[in-house]
């Protein structure tokens, strides 16, 4: 049987200390002993090791300094607001304040100064324009051989004091270009008091009179109404029409039904011009031609005339007999047809 033994009065001798393990700056000591022993570095250059400073700092701590309190601490010490966070943390939100000031001023006065010295120079210019020495006073026209000065400068309607700037071209052009024997016109300003008129009439192309000869019409070639006269002017082709067709003719318009005959005459060639001394047109469109002496030349009302002439000039120009010829048929035009006077041809055989 084990008996249990106990001590009592004495207390058992501590035995040695367990080492501590090494600390870090155990071993940085004997990084710096091996640094200085390999490579001979000084004292001063091992006290910037990274476990220098917090010792620094420790020292520095251990002597604490009353220190006044910053700006920046005195504020962070008040509590913060909405409006304090979006002045201090968001410093784009100055500018967008500025954008005007208390007084309700534009943020940007420049550009307002800029608008008004626009206005006030366009301002300016308008009135410099509007001065007496640019005022329209003098009307040159040059073009104008059938139209008069009178009818031009009634047409422009130039008013007393008119300022030169502000007559309208375009409208005093269009008031012209109504005038009968005007087919076109430009209207310019040329500075400082002169408006400008080049005007191009229309050329005679034709004269259309009634059957009786008292009332004759002048055709522009485009075939619009320039005048009216009693007589026929001569050195154009004179087109005899059907008195309804006078009476619709009003200067400035243009006559209806003689669209065939006119196209006719503006192609008659030079060869067969002295051939011809009058042209008619009856309410079909029939076109008749005529000719020196007593005979005619039927065009008929839609055939193509050019072929029609070939055919005419080789009958009056061909050597083919002109004797008792009554009437050329070109409604054929490439079959042209001869008629002869009867009773001519018969006194023609008694004197053979």
């Amino acid at each position: 049987m084990s008996r249990k033994v106990e001590v009592t009065g004495t207390r058992p001798r501590p035995g040695p200390r367990p080492q501590r393990a090494a600390s870090p700056s155990g071993t940085t000591e004997q990084r710096r002993s091996t640094a200085r022993s390999t490579h001979g570095s000084t004292r001063r250059r091992t006290a910037h090791t990274p476990t220098a400073k917090p010792k620094a700092r420790k020292a520095a701590s251990s002597k604490p300094t009353a220190r006044k309190p910053t700006a920046r601490k005195a504020a962070s010490s008040k509590p913060k607001t909405a409006s304090s966070k979006a002045v201090v943390s968001s410093p784009r939100s100055i500018p967008a304040r500025r954008t005007a000031t208390s007084g309700g001023e534009p943020a940007n006065p420049a550009k307002w100064w800029l608008l008004a010295a626009i206005v006030v120079g366009a301002a300016f210019c308008i009135a410099v324009l509007e001065a007496p020495f640019f005022e329209a006073e003098n009307v040159q026209v040059s073009g104008a051989a059938r139209t008069s000065e009178g009818l031009i400068l009634d047409a422009l309607d130039i008013g007393e004091d008119q300022a030169l700037l502000m007559y309208d071209t375009d409208e005093g052009a269009d008031r012209i270009a109504a005038l009968p024997w005007v087919k076109a016109v430009e209207v310019t300003r040329q500075w400082p008091s002169t408006v400008r008129v080049v005007v191009r009439e229309r050329t005679v192309s034709a004269t259309v009179g009634s059957p009786s000869g008292r009332e004759w019409v002048v055709l522009g070639e485009d075939g619009v109404v320039v005048e009216s006269r009693m007589t026929p002017p001569t050195g154009v082709p004179l087109i005899v029409a059907t008195s309804q067709i006078i009476e619709s003719a009003e200067i400035g318009g243009e006559l209806e039904g003689i669209e065939r005959v006119l196209e006719i005459t503006q192609d008659l060639p030079l060869q067969l011009d002295p051939w011809v001394t009058t042209w008619s047109v009856d309410n079909d469109g029939r076109v008749i031609a005529k000719l020196v002496g007593t005979a005619y030349a039927s065009f008929g009302a839609f055939e193509d005339h050019r072929t029609q002439f070939v055919s005419l000039a080789s009958i009056l120009d061909g050597g083919a007999s002109l004797v008792c010829l009554e009437r050329i048929d070109l409604t054929v035009a490439d079959t042209p047809v001869l008629h002869r006077n009867a009773p001519c041809m018969l006194e023609a055989q008694e004197l053979t």
